[in-house]
């Protein structure tokens, strides 16, 4: 591996190592502001203003996760078939099984509170909308974009840069407005409409098809404009969430999140080039996201209360989440161990 492969793979496992622990951070922090409206006396409180901030400061993390794989799928030079094996491999049996393991998970605590039945429809809602846990939307969601990732470099191989941008600002830009619209019909209380989960991957294409153009044309920006933009995007989050609708500024899609988002993964790229010794956790990424909230549920379900009357929702959020972190990595590296169980993560 020559010095430039090198520092590809540092930046990349660096980046792969903060997605995910500000993918705990985040989903931690949601817990005080999740289904808080204006109108909820816990709206604008310190609980929810912590949340609010850590929440707002990591919404990169799963557009990372996206432009990460589109960077390095869509250059790649395999035939369809081992592309296919390889992935779809990689996706499908952690799938399966963290799906019907959380699926008994709710029916274990629906039947530890009596009420069984909730659960059922709870489980059975779930995988109708492609997400039996709040977090497994995603490993529904990318296995679509896999099966078009040949068609997709078929495209970028065969139009030159200008065209391959305008397809990228043109996917984001459909995106963005697809997320702003659900607002406003939510708003006029025209949001019965529920589209099927499978569609879902068409709205993340933007992101994917981004990084294959960072990595195909090794796409250089000024830092300081990403600093400053990804402050602004941030600042914009965290005020618009509280002042207009977290519906809109929460989104993965939304205006201030793409931003911000692109503009991290350049600084990252730029400043990570080197070993910060996150490369274990790197290699753990996917089996930390598949496990992690199984221990922040836990926490928050027997020691939530209790440490908040010792210490301030500023700090519980980001402890929390490293012991969920650390708790995370210590079973899937138990599992890595395990035949047959090191194939689920």
């Amino acid at each position: 591996m020559n010095k430039t492969e090198q520092a590809r793979v540092l930046w990349a496992d660096n980046l792969r190592a903060f997605s995910v622990i500000a993918v705990v951070l985040l989903h931690v922090a949601s817990e005080f502001v999740d289904g808080i409206d204006i109108h909820d006396p816990a709206y604008g409180s310190a609980n929810w203003w912590s949340g609010n901030i850590y929440a707002s400061v990591t919404m990169w993390c799963i557009p990372f996760f996206v432009m990460i794989s589109g960077y390095f799928l869509l250059n790649k030079s395999e035939s369809n078939p081992l592309f296919f094996k390889k992935r779809l491999r990689r996706i499908l049996v952690p799938m399966a099984f963290w799906s019907i393991f959380y699926s008994l998970w709710i029916v274990l605590k629906h039947a530890l509170n009596g009420d069984v039945t909730t659960a059922y429809f709870t489980v059975a809602k779930g995988w109708v909308l492609g997400e039996p846990y709040y977090h497994l939307w995603y490993l529904f969601m990318i296995p679509l974009l896999y099966l078009v990732t040949p068609v997709l470099r078929v495209i970028i191989r065969s139009i030159p840069q200008r065209e391959f941008l305008v397809l990228v600002c043109l996917c984001f830009s459909l995106a963005m407005l697809a997320a702003l619209s659900d607002v406003v019909l939510l708003y006029f209380n025209l949001n019965a409409k529920i589209s099927l989960f499978t569609n879902d991957f068409l709205s993340y294409i933007g992101y994917f098809c981004l990084g294959g153009y960072i990595a195909k044309y090794n796409t250089k920006v000024n830092i300081n404009g990403c600093l400053a933009i990804f402050v602004a995007a941030t600042l914009s989050t965290i005020l618009g969430s509280y002042y207009l609708t977290h519906l809109y500024f929460y989104s993965y899609l939304s205006i201030n999140v793409v931003a911000a988002s692109i503009a991290l993964f350049f600084l990252i790229k730029h400043y990570a080039n080197q070993d910060l010794k996150l490369s274990h956790i790197a290699k753990l990424s996917f089996a930390i996201y598949l496990i992690h909230p199984l221990f922040i549920k836990s926490i928050s379900s027997f020691l939530g209360d209790w440490l908040l009357t010792w210490i301030d929702s500023s700090l519980y959020i980001p402890f929390v989440a490293l012991i969920a972190t650390s708790a995370s990595f210590i079973m899937a590296w138990g599992m890595t161990k395990v035949p047959y169980l090191n194939r689920c993560i």
